[in-house]
């Protein structure tokens, strides 16, 4: 099974079974039943359902990247501040004459 791309995202639900889908996962059944749809090879009576589940999908895709999103954005606003404060650093050291690395 593959490895979730991001932790705990909004709307996940231990209930719900697109809970413990990978993103790659829930693209992958996106795909099947759009494949479906457009052959036409979903049987009338499992059309609503398979939209529904297809709609689903797309929403907990949509919750992952927007997580994710702002997961690497917090990542490197960290790694921004930390920059910043090696740099205060270096210049606190140039300052003093050490010549620390």
């Amino acid at each position: 099974m593959a490895k979730k791309t991001a932790g705990k995202n909004a709307g996940d639900n231990p209930d719900d079974p697109l809970a413990t889908l990978s993103y790659e996962e829930k693209e992958s059944r996106l795909d099947e039943i759009l494949v479906r749809l457009d052959n036409s090879e979903t049987p009338m009576d499992e059309l609503a359902s398979e939209a529904r589940e297809a709609a689903a999908l797309i929403m907990a895709m949509h919750a992952t990247l927007k997580a994710t999103r702002q997961e690497i954005t917090t990542v490197f606003e960290e790694l921004e501040r930390h920059k910043e404060t090696i740099a205060d650093e270096r210049s606190d050291e140039a300052d003093d004459g050490s010549l620390h690395p």
